[in-house]
């Protein structure tokens, strides 16, 4: 005869600082096999049969609702002034794309010189040249002044928003120059990706960086978690159902104008890409 082994299932990953000794005496009280895995700065949850996996979560979120667990160290437990002083470069993107959505409004001749490619007015008309054209000519400013213009209070707002949940999950971890350098590549990579996708056009906006750093957030919490990285599973739900209602083309008919879906996808997948990247860097240095 051979004994059967349990089958570990893996419940949850929960903050260290998060005090669950007395879920432990829940689970113990009610007879439910489990163990406990560190993680870096997480630990996770296994019990030993999948049989008790419906359980065990119920449970766990009982016991969340009663005891809330502590906000994580670093930004949310600092004062707005404190966050401002810690995020300088995410704060200078936010201006940056308050002062492209007033050109945009209110400067429009000016416009020409941020995006992707140049262009002229014919009347009613607008004949735009190549990006070729204007690397040929040494503006490549273009490749990313893009990412600066707003079309409308919603554009702005939606963006910025959420480049300041995002980004004051980076900046303090990770330091300016990282997430400067971080946004650079992202915002090439989706400002190449929509116009290799929509041809010369008029496209901008922050959105394709917001995505990136989204990708960048969930993929290096997975590879090196840290708890300011953790995201609510509401808001990357969300997100990703935006990106994908973008891609069907029912946010169009909502919305003047079109989505940029390409500068979205390309920005998630380079996000997810240097997420990874730095993670494994992250979790290379702390074995070292």
């Amino acid at each position: 005869m051979t004994e059967q082994q349990p089958e570990w299932v893996q419940i949850a990953d929960i903050p260290s600082q998060y005090d669950i000794a007395e879920f432990c005496h829940q689970l113990e009280a009610q007879g439910i096999r489990f163990r406990l895995r560190e993680r870096g700065e997480m630990v996770e949850l296994w019990v030993a049969s999948s049989e008790d996996v419906r359980k065990v979560v119920r449970m766990l979120q009982d016991y969340s609702i009663h005891h809330p667990p502590p906000p994580p160290p670093g930004m949310p437990q600092l004062g707005f002034k404190e966050q401002v002083q810690k995020m300088p470069v995410v704060v200078v993107l936010i201006l940056l794309s308050i002062v492209g959505s007033a050109i945009v409004d209110w400067g429009f001749p000016l416009i020409h010189w941020f995006t992707f490619q140049d262009f002229e007015l014919f009347g009613d008309s607008i004949s735009f040249d190549t990006a070729d054209m204007a690397m040929a000519k040494g503006q490549y400013w273009r490749l990313i002044t893009p990412i600066f213009l707003h079309f409308g209070i919603f554009h702005v707002a939606f963006n910025s928003v959420w480049m300041w949940e995002l980004g004051r999950r980076v900046e303090p971890l990770a330091g300016s120059m990282h997430i400067l350098m971080v946004v650079l590549l992202m915002a090439l990579a989706s400002n190449i990706a929509q116009y290799l996708w929509s041809g010369p056009s008029l496209f901008g906006g922050m959105s394709g960086v917001v995505y990136g750093l989204l990708g960048y957030v969930w993929m290096r919490n997975k590879v090196a978690p840290r708890p300011i990285l953790a995201l609510p599973s509401g808001l990357l739900v969300f997100m990703l159902v935006w990106l994908f209602a973008g891609m069907t083309g029912l946010i169009d008919l909502l919305m003047s104008g079109s989505i940029a879906n390409a500068a979205h996808a390309a920005g998630l997948v380079s996000g997810m890409v240097l997420g990874i990247w730095s993670g494994k860097v992250e979790s290379g240095g702390e074995r070292q």
